[in-house]
């Protein structure tokens, strides 16, 4: 029979796909309640799920069913413990931070006028755009000509003097700007820095200790300033934030946010796009990408209760709570658009 893997387990600094392996550093393993025939056919599935990840200029691969590890898998010069950006998988972070300040009486609910925080936008029609209008997309602020990285001054300040392109609530546009104006929003309305606040109640609790958030320093008007864009993170820890997803808001016996919040922040969020929801991807209903392309379910082989968080070049957390399980891929960007899809259709098929 086939052992599975705890999320915690310490790493093999040597790059391999692992589908079992014996306790070690006194990690617990589980077993397999299966027949040996149904164990080889699952170990079959993976294996080819962890020779595709491969195949698509990916660098790391992590399943885990019920919060152990059945597939593991490094690039060469990749491991367990090397961190990678995560591209815009970060929304899907802040979402959940934003959902526990929520929780906390931080924000009065999503549809707190942003203006709390932005007064600059008390004065005109922004005064309109609320907390649900920016993580849902639709703000309808204009982004263009607005600096994603490398911002030498405010970011915080830059974004903010965006103009309105639509009415609030009237366009779905997908917006990174706007998401970086909530990490400020966030910091605003808790009195304390993004960091220190994600390590208390999120990051610290799941043990996502390769975990660190992408800034920059900016020279503001008062001094310098932090500028946020994303985050850095490893599969194992991507697995954990998964993981305690999967399971609404539970990470080992410790609930760190209520399952309603989270049904709220990974459901579609408005009719515009159903696929979206609040900076997570939503596959129960059809809609399209950030591009604006596609017209049906993000996810055809997957469950429609499959929830996730993408960002560039690949980087994914595709989570089935029907099937109980959390796929973690990250990468280069992939030959193929429909890697998620893809990925996820051959570990289904594992059962």
């Amino acid at each position: 029979m086939s052992a599975e893997t705890p999320i915690a387990v310490r790493p093999s600094a040597r790059p391999r796909f692992r589908l079992t392996r014996r306790a070690a550093l006194g990690a617990v393993t589980a077993v397999f309640a299966a027949p040996p025939r149904a164990a080889a056919a699952r170990a079959t599935e993976e294996k080819d799920a962890a020779s595709l990840a491969a195949r698509q200029s990916s660098t790391s691969l992590v399943v885990t069913r019920d919060g152990r590890i059945v597939t593991e898998w490094y690039a060469p010069g990749w491991n367990a413990e090397r961190p990678r950006e995560v591209a815009s998988v970060a929304k899907s972070l802040l979402s959940v931070l934003i959902g526990m300040a929520l929780e906390d009486g931080a924000f009065s609910g999503l549809d707190q006028p942003a203006a709390d925080f932005i007064p600059a936008w008390g004065a005109d029609g922004r005064q309109a755009i609320t907390l649900r209008h920016l993580m849902s997309m639709t703000s309808g602020l204009d982004d263009s000509g607005l600096a994603l990285r490398g911002v030498a001054g405010d970011q915080f300040l830059i974004n903010a003097a965006a103009h309105l392109r639509d009415p609030p609530g009237a366009r779905w546009a997908y917006n990174t700007a706007a998401y970086h104006l909530l990490f400020h929003i966030l910091e605003r309305a808790t009195g304390r820095r993004v960091a220190d606040f994600a390590s208390d109640r999120l990051i610290g609790p799941l043990g996502m200790v390769h975990t660190t958030w992408i800034t920059s320093q900016g020279d503001g008007a008062g001094g310098p300033v932090t500028n946020y864009y994303s985050a850095a993170s490893t599969a194992r820890d991507l697995a954990r934030f998964g993981s305690m997803v999967l399971n609404g808001g539970v990470w080992q016996d410790r609930r760190l946010i209520a399952r309603s919040t989270l049904d709220t922040l990974t459901q579609p969020s408005q009719p515009l796009n159903p696929s979206y929801g609040l900076l997570w991807w939503s596959n129960a209903r059809a809609g399209f990408d950030a591009l604006g392309q596609g017209d049906g379910v993000r996810f055809p082989s997957a469950p429609r209760d499959t929830v996730a968080a993408l960002g560039a070049g690949g980087q994914m957390v595709l989570i089935p709570p029907s099937r109980r399980l959390v796929l973690v891929r990250q990468g280069n960007s992939p030959p193929s658009a429909k890697l998620a899809d893809e990925l996820l259709a051959t570990v289904l098929q594992a059962g």
